[in-house]
């Protein structure tokens, strides 16, 4: 079976850390993730982007490749690009076409940092428990948005 997730690496306000969160179910039980989750029905990859984040995290957010003002004709919409598309195996029963983006916090909402949800910037996602894969597009999604 295939569902499809979105999944957004959100900077902080500075641009110099990104959100993420603790994982409670398997796979990567107590690693840290960024935040995502399965589209609903009838719900494009970037609302779902958007949705998960403010669901886990209480963050609105914008996503940082959206294409706000472009209208080619009546009736299509464009969506936000994400920086990548991938098929991930969860188990042998199971995969999750992955719609990855990049956002940034409109507002902090939420000043606490909690046990689930953590800013990590660039020194820090070396000494937490983020896969290598994740890490490696986190340091570079926060070396393309310095400010």
């Amino acid at each position: 079976m295939r569902e499809f997730t979105a999944t957004v690496y959100v900077l902080n306000e500075e641009h110099n850390a990104l959100l993420f969160m603790r994982r409670r179910k398997p796979p990567f039980v107590g690693c840290f993730f960024p935040p995502g989750g399965h589209l609903e029905s009838n719900e494009t990859p970037d609302e779902a982007a958007v949705r998960e984040v403010l669901e886990e995290t209480g963050y609105s957010i914008r996503l940082l490749s959206a294409q706000e003002d472009s209208h080619p004709e009546p009736g299509v919409i464009p969506l936000a690009f994400p920086i990548n598309i991938q098929l991930e195996r969860i188990d042998d029963q199971h995969d999750h076409i992955d719609y990855i983006y990049v956002g940034e916090v409109l507002r902090r909402e939420r000043t606490e940092v909690g046990e689930e949800w953590m800013w990590f910037d660039d020194a820090q996602l070396d000494e937490k428990s983020v896969p290598a894969a994740i890490r490696e597009v986190a340091k570079r999604v926060l070396q393309d948005h310095k400010h």
